[in-house]
């Protein structure tokens, strides 16, 4: 699709058009001079969206870690963030213990079954999960229930539908027990590409069937 586009066609819109040029900047940036911007590599539109809801006493859980890690920590009480990738966690657990951030529990995981298991949660015990990696449909079916009433789900690349594998409908078939379900697309930090991310908000108790 072009530049404008999600993979599925969605257009940007009119009134973000100009986020081309923030996002092309800070690829150039990238590219030239090896400057990454310390922003989730997820659309400006999802950012702002999540920022709104975010509070000092949320606890996430977070698949695929990255610089959304560090910018969740500013935000929130606690992040426990898997990554498969050894480079990129060795990256974080550096800036982690060079800051000397506190609130951030980083987890090296490469296998699927274990960075879609959430044994170790008691169900509703998280306010926000966070998925941008791992095997995601497993981890969006596996995770739902470990997400408090009113709590959030953020899919990050819903418009890529492999990466969801059996859970592309999802909100639809949990539709019942969401009070929110918005598609955020828009361009995204460090690379020049639209693409679509999922805020979902799970129905407050005595909504859930």
């Amino acid at each position: 699709m072009a530049r404008f586009h999600t993979s599925t066609g969605a257009f940007v819109g009119i009134t973000k058009l100009p986020n081309v040029f923030r996002s092309g900047f800070q690829a150039a940036n990238r590219r030239l001079f090896g400057v990454i911007p310390r922003l989730p590599w997820i659309p400006f539109a999802a950012q702002r969206a999540i920022s709104k809801v975010l509070t000092k006493n949320f606890s996430v859980w977070e698949i695929g870690a990255g610089f959304s890690t560090l910018w969740l920590a500013e935000r929130v009480n606690h992040v426990v963030s898997i990554e498969a990738s050894r480079e990129w966690f060795d990256r974080l657990q550096t800036i982690i213990s060079h800051e000397s951030i506190s609130n951030i529990d980083l987890r090296f995981e490469w296998q699927a079954e274990k960075m879609a298991s959430f044994s170790e949660l008691p169900d509703m015990s998280i306010d926000l999960l966070f998925i941008d990696g791992g095997p995601r449909g497993a981890c969006l079916a596996n995770g739902f229930a470990k997400v408090r009433p009113g709590g959030y789900l953020y899919l990050d690349n819903w418009d890529s539908k492999h990466f969801w594998e059996d859970q592309v409908d999802f909100p639809t078939k949990y539709a019942s027990k969401l009070t929110s379900c918005v598609s955020l697309v828009d361009f995204v930090p460090g690379q020049v590409g639209v693409y679509e991310g999922l805020l979902l908000q799970k129905a407050s108790s005595h909504h859930i069937d």
